[in-house]
């Protein structure tokens, strides 16, 4: 008989970070939802849900709600290896994405062994592909962002002698520090973007306007920027109308949820490039099917994260990577470069290394290990769900 789930714990975790500016908000505390899901045969399963009200809606206090909302309706056989755990129960007529997240992470108990939530196409790919090898063949970016410019550029030189060559700049932060930093950044970075030796994009996190988007991207083409990274807040459909004033590409982040923006974008009369994020976009599973999605129509996709995610979605984010197509640009696994602390045994913590490389993860599951007394320590208990 196969092994169900029969308790569902939810915990709002907190910790401290280093400091991070973006035009959307500020952070010095990575917030998150926490999932711990027991079966019946012992096993435990963690997952983890980053909910932002200027991305899909959701918050904090919401989540863990739906969470317990999305439990009473479902059947609990439904997050034992085999079933179907993606399909779970909508709430309401509204993203419900990043609660979605929070139990499908913990309901994963095998990745490798219990394929049947993938989709055919992807199952295909993986069985031709050498999933354990050592390393994971795509990068990690470095993502600069800061009000202070002197940051900015003391966190690109410490960047730079680690290896990275990809980096996205975080833009909306007032016009002259905007400024300062794309000419700061450039000027350190324009000998390797002429040689193509590395990129770089900017992140405008919905701090413009459409009226005058068009000009300040025009005004973007002197500092070799290769994307614009949703420059203004605006649903799937808006930002394929606004691309065809533009003279640089553009990328959804927040303008793409679900299936349905994906194919608004993908009609829309010029290319716009894809930011996917696991707890966005609703879990591993919907990420997968986007990613081939993209790959299908030859669109290039980012694989991002949220701003302060511990070591269980970089493990999801890592399990994706050794799953899907292989993205353009991948930001995430940052573990302590941010955080202050992790949820892993000892001051083990999931981050990237030299050059932006990324280890494969071999065991079942997430492949990690959480430790109770970190759990503990930096989480408050909110809920216990029984079966």
């Amino acid at each position: 008989m196969a092994p169900k789930a029969i308790q569902l714990n939810i915990y709002h975790m907190s910790i401290p970070m280093r400091g991070f500016d973006h035009a959307a908000a500020t952070r010095n505390t990575a917030e998150s939802i926490i999932t711990q899901l027991r079966y019946d045969d012992g096993f435990v399963g963690y997952g983890e849900t980053l909910p932002r009200d200027y991305v899909t809606g959701e918050t904090l206090q919401s989540v863990p709600d739906d969470i317990a909302a999305i439990w009473d309706a479902m059947d609990k056989d439904s997050l034992s290896p085999g079933a179907p755990v993606a399909d779970l129960p909508a709430i309401e007529n509204r993203c419900t994405n990043a609660a979605a997240c929070g139990i499908e992470l913990a309901g994963l108990r095998r990745i490798f062994h219990d394929l049947h939530n993938i989709p055919t196409e992807l199952l295909q790919k993986i069985a031709n592909r050498p999933r354990m090898r050592a390393f994971i063949d795509a990068k990690v970016s470095g993502v600069l962002g800061s009000k202070d410019p002197r940051k900015t550029v003391w966190r690109l030189r410490l960047m730079r002698w680690f290896g990275l060559t990809d980096f996205k700049l975080k833009l909306g932060l007032g016009d002259e520090i905007d400024r300062q930093n794309l000419q700061i950044v450039h000027r350190k970075l324009r000998g390797g973007l002429r040689r193509g030796e590395c990129t770089l994009r900017v992140d405008v996190n919905g701090g413009w306007d459409m009226a005058t988007t068009p000009e300040r991207i025009d005004e973007l083409q002197q500092y070799g920027i290769c994307v614009v990274e949703q420059p203004v807040y605006c649903s799937a459909g808006e930002l394929g109308e606004l691309s065809q004033k533009c003279s640089l590409p553009l990328m959804a982040d927040e303008s793409i949820l679900t299936e349905q923006d994906a194919h608004a974008l993908l009609n829309a009369p010029k290319p716009i490039w894809w930011n996917l994020r696991i707890s966005k976009n609703g879990g591993i599973v919907p990420t997968l099917k986007l990613m081939n999605l993209a790959a299908r129509r030859e669109i290039p996709f980012t694989l991002g994260c949220m701003v302060g995610e511990s070591s269980i979605l970089s493990a999801a984010q890592r399990r994706v990577l050794q799953l899907g197509p292989f993205p353009r640009f991948v930001e995430g696994n940052y573990g302590r470069y941010l955080l202050a602390d992790d949820l892993l045994q000892g001051r083990k913590s999931l981050r990237f290394g030299y050059g932006g490389s990324l280890r494969t993860l071999k065991d079942d599951g997430l492949g990690i290990e959480i430790s109770q007394e970190k759990l503990d320590k930096y989480a408050q208990h909110l809920k216990t769900l029984s079966g």
